[in-house]
């Protein structure tokens, strides 16, 4: 038995950040009926495209079901409050106040059923002045000191990579949501879970803001290097970078031994931690003239013998086919209506008694909005007059 299954949810998200929560309730089981709009989930056009269907909507979206609906329209919000009395969780990451606006938001849906769960992402929350502003990653990134911290010294600001606003708000309301429907098995009330991109990232920066807030020092970007270690930092290699982190003097002591270059160990200069973080680039330089005929393979052998903490710099090809990741079930293959065979990233979570069931695929636009409405009682006839009016 799926973990969450009998668990309905009616997911209004769209884009990235809410479909990520969505997605791993969908995985352990949960009945995840997606509203979209009439054209669809923005995501739908966004690519990367293989037969003319987004890869990226086909991500975030496996193991959902699709409904077209005019949530403007008065009989479109029947049919949402229809859908909502046998549900248990609704979930948003409209801009806050929209769903309300609408005459949908937790009010109106507590009203029809007093213990649904009501969880909503924004980037700012439903309170204070930038409540009304909607938010994007790149920008959360560089409100929250993120982007300040991230890059070199002599260069600009950078984003991390990956969507990291989106998908790590998207896993703390996750965690809000489990946390609010534990509560509610134990005690049969359901409440509002809020969680915004701008805290979720505030959250990630911890440290530096321990830095200030205890010493009054404002700690920027400094590349690859650690603020509290040395060496730690990306070095270049015969055919690549490797990323090591030496963390304190037993590790230093080994660490030496496999230098090829200067008895570094005996150096004052680098005699102890904070030796080595003042005089860090130099260090860096002696390091990297070491490894200079080393292959990235090599250096990793060599340093995980004797228990240094290693790795190659890979590309996202060499980090997909990782055959550690297959191994775990991390590398899943569906045959996607839209996209046909493809291989995506499975769950992360492994529970040994509920493993989550990965290989549904997402749904065509609409796929399930008649089926859904039968099954509430609506007719053919009036399922086809729904749609002549645009109302699905």
């Amino acid at each position: 038995m799926n973990l969450l299954e009998g668990v309905k949810v009616i997911d209004f998200t769209h884009a990235y950040a809410g479909p990520f929560c969505t997605l791993n309730l969908a995985d352990f089981g949960a009945e995840v009926i997606k509203i979209e709009r009439i054209e669809g989930d923005v995501s739908r056009g966004w690519g990367p495209f293989k037969n003319n269907y987004s890869g990226y909507y086909s991500s975030f979206n496996r193991g959902k079901k699709s409904i077209t609906l005019n949530i403007k329209s008065e009989e479109g919000k029947k049919i949402i409050f229809d859908l909502v009395k046998d549900a248990d969780i609704v979930c948003s990451n409209f801009k806050a106040g929209t769903l309300e606006n609408y005459g949908i938001g937790y009010e109106q849906m507590k009203e029809i059923k007093p213990d649904i769960i009501y969880a909503s992402i924004s980037g700012f929350g439903d309170s204070g002045v930038l409540s009304k502003f909607a938010a994007y990653d790149n920008v959360v990134q560089a409100m929250s000191g993120i982007m300040d911290l991230t890059g070199f010294p002599e260069g600009d600001p950078t984003k991390i990579g990956p969507a990291i606003g989106d998908s790590y708000t998207g896993l703390m309301l996750l965690l809000g949501i489990t946390t609010a429907y534990y509560n509610k098995l134990e005690t049969g009330k359901g409440q509002k879970v809020e969680v915004t991109m701008l805290g979720s990232l505030i959250q990630m920066a911890t440290n530096p803001i321990l830095e200030y807030t205890a010493f009054g020092k404002i700690i920027s970007r400094m590349g690859n290097m650690n603020a509290h270690y040395a060496p730690c930092d990306v070095y270049k290699v015969k055919d690549g970078y490797v990323s090591i982190a030496v963390k304190n003097d037993k590790m230093w002591k080994e660490f030496c031994n496999v230098l090829n270059g200067p008895d570094i160990h005996s150096d004052q200069k680098f005699k102890d931690n904070e030796a080595r973080i003042k005089n860090n680039l130099e260090l860096k330089e002696i390091i990297e003239d070491s490894f200079t005929e080393k292959t990235r393979n090599e250096v990793v052998e060599k340093l995980e013998k004797i228990g240094i903490p290693v790795a190659s710099v890979q590309n996202i090809q060499e980090a997909f086919e990782n055959p550690h990741l297959k191994a775990r079930d991390m590398i899943i293959e569906l045959n996607d209506p839209g996209l046909g065979k493809i291989k995506l990233v499975g769950n992360p979570i492994k529970l040994s008694e509920n493993p989550p069931a990965i290989k549904i695929s997402s749904p065509l636009l609409g796929e399930h909005t008649e089926d859904i409405l039968t099954k509430m009682g609506f007719t053919v006839e009036e399922v086809q007059n729904l749609r002549s009016k645009k109302v699905v």
